[in-house]
């Protein structure tokens, strides 16, 4: 089943990558460097040639942040605290790290230092509501801090669009009609702030597909013309059409995602499964079920239908072997086991 709850963690990191530098470069009095604006061979100049100055150590750390080193920005945003440990855009920043690593009493200090200082900080208001939904105390996410935020900003998009993932986490635990309906309401909200609002569409689309609705597909191709290389709306037209026996279109999909990332193991096992299910292909099925393995070498279900490809084309033995490196994988596998049982 789909968890909304995963996006907690999602938006706390787009949330970080999304953090830019000004066009204008680094304030101070600085030289220009040889190779300037955002690139690391910049940052470095700044940091190596003004070791006392907090603001390289910063600008450095968004950086890192937006290419994904992690580790990198954690170091820098620590050594911009040691040297100003009063600004409240440090602790922000790693506040917001420490919760994309799930160190959550760090998390709770540095964002309840900076709300001390300045109650009406949207950064720290947005960062403690996720802290709370991360921790399920849903109502203190709520009514203490996204309330806050949108009493002080009504258009802020990103508080609607976190709303609208409590409410869904709330449909996915009780089933409660109204909290989809409110799920939904927040996040078209989050869209007419924000047309630009990419996770919005996508977990409309995902609410739509699993209500049956075509109009899911609508919301995934919004995703995909803010951003048309994303695997993620790819994957979720591929499983769509897949779902609904709609064969072409959904090898269409998964033909897109690896010409984007050869990497991406599920768009050759969904074709995998589809040429041993749909269309009965089987020597595509074994390639494909071959090739997700060579990816994840512990794909036990790719290992399992390869075994009944080639018990399908008549190959006992190997068929075995497959259903046993299942079992071998994830012991508790009982498909693997029935089917192994099956032929011996």
């Amino acid at each position: 089943m789909y968890n909304p709850l995963i996006k907690f963690i999602g938006i706390i990191v787009v949330g970080l990558t999304l953090i830019k530098c000004s066009s204008g470069g680094i304030g101070g009095d600085f030289l220009e460097p040889p190779v300037f604006r955002d690139s690391l061979h910049a940052f470095n100049f700044y940091v190596d040639n003004y070791p006392e100055n907090k603001e390289p150590l910063f600008y450095r750390s968004k950086f890192f942040i937006r290419n994904g080193n992690v580790a990198g920005a954690n170091n820098d945003i620590r050594k911009a605290l040691e040297l100003d440990s009063t600004d409240l855009r440090f602790r922000n920043t790693y506040a917001s790290i420490q919760l994309s690593m799930l160190n959550l009493e760090e998390v709770k200090y540095h964002y309840e230092y900076t709300l001390a200082q300045e109650p009406h900080n949207i950064d720290a208001l947005m960062g403690m509501a996720k802290l709370y939904a991360l921790l399920s105390n849903f109502p203190m996410a709520q009514h203490r801090y996204l309330d806050t935020v949108i009493s002080i900003n009504p258009y802020y998009a990103d508080a609607y669009f976190l709303r609208g993932i409590i409410y869904r986490t709330e449909y996915e635990l009780s089933g409660n009609p109204e909290s989809l309906r409110r799920s939904l309401s927040n996040f078209q909200t989050t869209v007419e702030q924000n047309p630009e609002y990419y996770g919005a569409y996508i977990e409309m689309g995902v609410v739509f597909d699993n209500l049956d609705s075509t109009i899911a597909l609508d919301y995934y191709n919004s995703a995909l013309e803010i951003s048309p290389k994303s695997t993620e709306a790819l994957y979720n037209k591929g499983m769509y059409f897949q779902k609904r026996g709609y064969v072409d279109s959904a090898l269409s999909q998964y033909h897109k995602i690896l010409t984007i990332d050869s990497s991406f193991t599920n768009a050759y096992y969904n074709q995998g499964y589809i040429h041993l299910i749909m269309t009965g292909v089987l020597d595509s099925a074994r390639f494909y079920f071959e090739e997700s393995i060579k990816r994840e070498p512990d794909h036990y279900r790719a290992y399992n239908n390869l075994g009944l490809t080639y018990e399908k084309l008549g190959e006992k033995e190997t068929a075995i072997k497959n259903y046993k490196k299942a079992i071998d994988i994830y012991p508790d596998f009982k498909l693997a086991k029935e089917n192994l049982n099956a032929l011996q």
